[in-house]
């Protein structure tokens, strides 16, 4: 099983090994560094409320926000359905106003948000039987409410313009208007229905059954069932489905466990385990960066129950594998209600809102290296071979030994700069830590590089971590970092 794991999570160093080449010139790109290995966290809002879910719409590309208020907060209720520009993190509206039980209009949560509306806006769900549709620039939600039982499940039907909810046994497909909510078609469950997943493209309307842990199919020409069935494996209940239709695969939470089933063989296909104390929250699907976004909840008080952290992992849509690249998320629990997510198309920002500490975190893509240029003789930074690597002379310091310019000399150290074996720093990175050897010379470098050397191969230890050296010589040391496999 595969956990998210936070980014830049250090796996196991065997050993660093340099390794003499002899070139004159690195070639372009040989020697850049890594890039930013995870998504990273730029931005974190407490502007919007309480926020219970997230969508951004696919046309329009705007951050919707269904909120509810903040305990303790002086003033008046922060409850509504704000409209957020994702770049620059303001709020561009917030539409206070819904339909109320009764007709009249009321400030209430933005409980879930169904599904987009052409073009822009949203349908979200409003107390207990209410559906409302609202767009930027709307001083209030339109809508209205449905009498009898109280909705638990909605999504964007396959239907343009309708809405798919579940009410106990009963499947529905509803149109909304302006003052009022009508159900278009009906259909009856074996058993109370649970999460709901649509396909809009192929017609298709996946409903939970948890009673009978299956997953069941509807089709939305008849809104009939057609067959289908996809068994559920022993575990908690699902909790929230995720379609990724390009690929085919439904991703269903369940508990502390994240599934993602196959639809063509209607077999599970992956399955990831939370860490200790951890439950899935959300999952948001991005076809075109070929991800998806998992947001994991800590639940309980720490120490007893977890960490107080949770995660926020990404996964490989097309080989269902943790890509590693993931975050973590402090003070993002469960007690208060459940995290949701929501990512731009093309996942360069990804957002988690959090109900339990009301805020809005904003992350954004590691960005690739840029590849290195070839050093030439004007450059002043990358100085030719023949240039001393160590003071003169007639600098007043006395020229170094033959043993202190080799490495590999009997006696020889090379102090390096990486984790020692405790996991702590040895020296630090960049400018934060003396990094010397003792032939004289120093030299500050992160990642990959290339470095002068007499063309001795020198194995350091595990311990040792990360490290530079630089000596005198024509040769060029190309080195890597190897982790060991787990």
């Amino acid at each position: 099983m595969l956990r998210p794991r936070a980014a830049g999570a250090l796996v196991g160093i065997t050993a660093l090994v340099l390794t003499a080449v002899v070139v004159s010139t690195p070639a372009v790109g040989a020697d850049d560094p890594p890039g930013t290995e995870g998504y990273e966290q730029t931005a974190r809002l407490t502007t919007v409320g309480k926020p219970l879910d997230l969508l951004v719409h696919p046309e329009s590309g705007k951050l919707y926000v269904g909120s509810d208020t903040v305990a303790g907060t002086t003033g008046g209720s922060l409850a509504g359905v704000y409209v957020v520009d994702p770049a620059a993190g303001n709020v561009l509206n917030w539409v206070k106003t819904s339909p109320g039980s009764t007709g009249a209009p009321a400030q209430l949560p933005g409980k879930r948000l169904a599904g987009p509306l052409p073009g822009d806006g949203v349908h979200y769900l409003v107390g207990l039987r209410g559906i409302a549709a609202v767009k930027d620039g709307d001083a209030a939600g339109r809508g209205g409410w449905l009498t009898g039982t109280t909705i638990t499940q909605a999504k964007a039907g396959a239907k343009a313009g309708t809405v798919v909810v579940v009410r106990g046994t009963k499947l529905e497909e509803v149109t909304v208007g302006e003052t009022s909510v009508t159900v278009e078609r009906s259909l009856t469950l074996p058993a109370a229905g649970g999460p709901l997943a649509v396909d809009t493209a192929a017609g298709q309307i996946w409903v939970t059954d948890n009673t009978n842990s299956v997953l069941r199919r509807v089709s939305s020409a008849d809104f009939t069932p057609d067959g289908k069935e996809i068994p559920l494996g022993a575990g908690a209940a699902v909790s929230f489905l995720e379609w990724d239709t390009g690929r085919g695969v439904l991703w269903a939470g369940r508990g502390t466990v994240l599934e993602a089933y196959d639809i063509a063989t209607g077999k599970l296909a992956a399955s990831f385990d939370a860490k200790p104390g951890d439950t899935i929250a959300d999952v948001a699907v991005d076809p075109r960066s070929d991800r998806a976004f998992a947001v994991w909840q800590d639940w309980g008080n720490p120490p007893e129950e977890g960490d107080g952290v949770g995660q926020l992992a990404v996964y490989d849509t097309a080989t269902l594998k943790d890509l590693d690249m993931g975050a973590e998320l402090p003070g993002v629990n469960g007690q208060l209600g459940s995290s949701s997510v929501a990512v731009t198309p093309g996942g360069d920002s990804v957002f988690v809102g959090s109900p339990s500490d009301a805020s809005l975190t904003v992350f954004r893509a590691p960005v690739p290296p840029s590849p290195s240029e070839s050093p030439t003789p004007s450059d002043p930074e990358s100085p030719s071979p023949s240039d001393p690597a160590s003071p003169s002379p007639s600098d007043g310091t006395p020229e170094p030994s033959p043993s202190d310019s080799d490495p590999s000399a009997s006696g020889t150290t090379v102090p390096v700069d990486g984790p020692s074996a405790d996991g702590t720093s040895a020296g630090g990175t960049g400018g934060g830590g003396a990094q010397s050897t003792t032939g004289g010379g120093s030299l500050d470098t992160t990642g990959d590089g290339s470095l002068a050397s007499t063309g001795t191969d020198v194995l350091l230890p595990a311990a040792a971590g990360t490290a530079a050296l630089l000596a005198t010589g024509t040769a060029a040391v190309l080195w890597r970092r190897r982790r060991a496999t787990t």
